[in-house]
C-alpha cells in the first residue's frame, strides 16, 4: 500500500541557478531526500548551479536543440513519460505558470492529482494562467497550493477563492551558508551589497542607485556591489555610468556563493517594489548581517523589523532610502544593535523546522 513506502517526489523548477525560487527548490530536494523520500528533479532551462539531490531531467538541454512549437509539444510528452516511468506520487511545482495553453495541459493532463503548486511572489498573476474560471477549475483539484507568506495566501484566497491553500515559509540551511560565507573574496574596500536578478520592474534598482548617489557613502569610500544577471543588467550599467558612479558601484556576475560577499559587507540592501518571502533577507540575516530595505508590497509578512535587525523606509523615496544608508554608517550603536539581533531573528526558519512542516503536508491525505 502507498502508506508503507516513502513517496516518490518530483520537484519542477525554472532552473537551478540565479533566482531565490530556484534556491528554494534546490534546497527542498536536499531536505526531502534527507527525510528518506526518493527525489526527481525537472528543470525547464539548462542552467544548473545550485547543489541538489535526485535524478535530473534537464528539459533545457532538449529545448536548446529544438524550441519550435513541435519541440515544445515533444517536451510536454517527455515530461509526462518521465513522471509515469518513475511512478511519481507527488509533484512540487516552483515555476511561474502564466501561459494558458501549456499550463492547462500540464495541470489537467500531465501532472498527477497529488500536485503541490508553489507561489513565490506577491505578483500572483505570474503563477496562474489568466482565465480565472479555468484556473479555478484546474487548480482547485491540486493537493495544495503553497504560498511562501501569509500575505500572498490572503491575496490568492481573495482573488481565486481557493480553499486548498497553505502557508509554508522558505527555509535556511545554516550549515551550507556557514561553510561558504568564509570563502575569500577579492573585494577589500568597505561596501554594501545587493544580489538577485536584474529585473527593474520588480527590483527597482534605479531607486537604489539614486539613493546611493544621494547618500554620504560614495564620499566615505563605501562602495555598492550589485551581483547577479538578468535582462536589465545593461540598462543598470548605463544608469551607473550616466550617474558618474562607475568607480563606486561594481557589477558582478551571478555566483552560487553570494554569502562570502554578504559576510564581508557592512549591510545588504533591498529596493524592490514587491516580493514574496525574499531569500536574500533570510540569507543576509543568517550571515549575521542586517538589512536596509524599502517597504515593498507584502513587507508586513517579512522578517525585517525596523531598528531590530535592519531598517525599513518608505518605498519610491530615494531621499528616505539615502537617509537610512547614512544611518547605518553614522549611528554605530544602532548598527551594532541590529547586527547582534540579525541571526537570532531567523532561527524559526531552520531547515529542520521547515522540513517537518513539509513532511506533514506531503503525508496528509
Amino acid at each position: 500500500m502507498q502508506s508503507k513506502h516513502k513517496k516518490r517526489i518530483c520537484i519542477v523548477s525554472r532552473s537551478l541557478s540565479e533566482g531565490g525560487a530556484d534556491r528554494v527548490a534546490a534546497m527542498q530536494s536536499v531536505l526531502l531526500s534527507d527525510l528518506g523520500y526518493t527525489i526527481f528533479f525537472v528543470t525547464i532551462l539548462n542552467s544548473i548551479q545550485y547543489p541538489y539531490k535526485g535524478e535530473l531531467l534537464n528539459l533545457g538541454e532538449i529545448k536548446e536543440q529544438n524550441d519550435t512549437f513541435l519541440g515544445r509539444f515533444k517536451r510536454l510528452l517527455i515530461l509526462k513519460k518521465f513522471l509515469k516511468a518513475n511512478q511519481i506520487d507527488v509533484v512540487i511545482d516552483h515555476r511561474v505558470r502564466s501561459k494558458p495553453f501549456s499550463e492547462y495541459i500540464i495541470s489537467g493532463f500531465i501532472y498527477p492529482k497529488q500536485t503541490i503548486y508553489m507561489i513565490h511572489n506577491f505578483a500572483i498573476g505570474l503563477y496562474f494562467p489568466p482565465f480565472k474560471w479555468l484556473t479555478r477549475l484546474f487548480y482547485r483539484r491540486a493537493k495544495r497550493i503553497v504560498c511562501v507568506s501569509q500575505g500572498i495566501k490572503n491575496l490568492v484566497e481573495k482573488t481565486y477563492g481557493f480553499d486548498n491553500l497553505t502557508t509554508l515559509y522558505n527555509p535556511i540551511d545554516f550549515n551550507y551558508i556557514n561553510d561558504l560565507k568564509e570563502e575569500q573574496i577579492p573585494e577589500v574596500s568597505p561596501f554594501i551589497f545587493w544580489y538577485g536578478r536584474f529585473e527593474e520592474e520588480q527590483k527597482n534598482l534605479s531607486l537604489l542607485i539614486e539613493a546611493y548617489q544621494k547618500s554620504k557613502l560614495p564620499q566615505k569610500g563605501i562602495k555598492l556591489i550589485l551581483m547577479g544577471d538578468g535582462k536589465d543588467k545593461n540598462m543598470i550599467a548605463k544608469k551607473i555610468s550616466d550617474s558618474n558612479l562607475k568607480e563606486m558601484v561594481q557589477l558582478l556576475p551571478f555566483s552560487k556563493n553570494p554569502f562570502a560577499y554578504i559576510n564581508k559587507s557592512r549591510f545588504t540592501v533591498l529596493s524592490s517594489r514587491f516580493e514574496g518571502f525574499p531569500m536574500t533577507t533570510l540569507e543576509s540575516l543568517a550571515c549575521g548581517i542586517p538589512i536596509v530595505s524599502v517597504k515593498y508590497k507584502n513587507y508586513e509578512d517579512g522578517i525585517i523589523i525596523d531598528r531590530h535587525n535592519g531598517l525599513l523606509v518608505e518605498n519610491h523615496n530615494s531621499n528616505a532610502l539615502a537617509k537610512a544608508l547614512n544611518n547605518f554608517i553614522e549611528d554605530e550603536k544602532l548598527y551594532l544593535s541590529c547586527r547582534s539581533s540579525a541571526k537570532e531573528s531567523v532561527m524559526p526558519f531552520t531547515v529542520s523546522t521547515i522540513a517537518k512542516q513539509w513532511q506533514n503536508l506531503i503525508e496528509a491525505k
